[in-house]
């Protein structure tokens, strides 16, 4: 999977403790990425009102938005022992927590969240997608289901919710999950392909490749640009033996992502099996060079990262 980090973005509702009227044009700025104008006005609101939790609150955010996620902790930390019951430090916390690994911090501080702020629906999203980043697929299924009902249009609740359903092994869910995420998708305008490839690529886990050839066909057509749509479509058309097809839906992936290699293992395997050698061994060589750049990460951890 290819998308980076989205789902952690800090799309989170504000409580009173942390804002103010005279937060909301810092608020703005920080959200169009002004952040040298974010922090010069917070300086200047900060030298009349002194420290306050809504000043460390968006002094948090900007160092979050600067990938100073060290420091936004530590801010996040620090504010909450002036509004220890402001669910978005809580939340703002974790994030910063999850960016840095430190994901038993990040738990208790969503679990707080989710304590005083019930009803929201990304605290339940991002508490259920850490449970699958640790593999504690039951856990993350009651917290995803949750943020699904909540918000039943917030489309990456509903892709974590199938992952952890193929987990458990609930194949009828799982299939009725993924088809209302493109139920979402088709009438949004963001990553509408991803539903497409989770459906697609699991019924190519399980030998359906006639089912999943219709959806990873449908994904490459909404986004053309996608090398994991082309990624999962080659699989599929190997597994239907359709090889010749399969070549160029790979070499469209290894185009698209050029610094993945798994395209080019799956191209060296065909490669060879159809006797063309030397190709097949350029593909390999290709291959054995992107993966020793690959960091090694846990499966549930690269879903987690990589879903939008």
């Amino acid at each position: 999977m290819r998308w980076i980090c989205l789902i952690f973005s800090l799309c989170v509702r504000l409580d009173s403790q942390v804002t103010q009227p005279w937060t909301q044009s810092i608020e703005v700025l920080i959200a169009s990425g002004d952040l040298p104008q974010a922090r010069q006005r917070l300086a200047h609101e900060n030298g009349s009102r002194g420290e306050t939790p809504a000043g460390l609150y968006l002094e948090a955010k900007i160092l979050f938005s600067e990938q100073r996620y060290q420091e936004a902790l530590q801010v996040a930390q620090r504010s909450l022992t002036m509004a220890p019951n402001a669910p978005e430090l809580y939340k703002l916390a974790a994030l910063s927590a999850i960016r840095l690994d430190r994901l038993e911090v990040a738990e208790l501080a969503l679990k707080t969240a989710a304590q005083l702020d019930p009803g929201d629906y990304l605290v339940h999203f991002h508490l259920g997608a850490l449970y699958y980043t640790k593999s504690l697929f039951l856990a993350a299924k009651p917290e995803l289901e949750k943020a699904a009902q909540l918000n039943s249009s917030y489309m990456p609740s509903l892709l974590f919710l199938g992952l952890a359903l193929e987990e458990v092994g609930d194949e009828t869910s799982t299939v009725a999950t993924y088809r209302k995420a493109i139920e979402v998708a088709d009438a949004q305008r963001s990553a509408r392909e991803m539903p497409y490839i989770y459906l697609g690529r699991f019924y190519y886990r399980r030998n359906r490749f006639d089912d999943g050839l219709p959806l990873l066909e449908k994904a490459a057509e909404i986004n053309p640009d996608s090398g994991e749509a082309w990624l999962e479509l080659g699989k599929t058309l190997h597994g239907l033996k359709r090889d010749g097809e399969a070549l160029a839906a790979l070499k469209r992936s290894a185009t698209a992502e050029a610094r993945d290699p798994e395209p080019h293992y799956l191209l060296y395997r065909i490669l060879e099996s159809q006797g063309h050698e030397e190709a097949a061994q350029r593909e390999l060589l290709r291959f054995e060079e992107l993966n020793k750049q690959r960091p090694a990460k846990d499966s549930a951890r690269r879903k987690r990262r990589n879903t939008p």
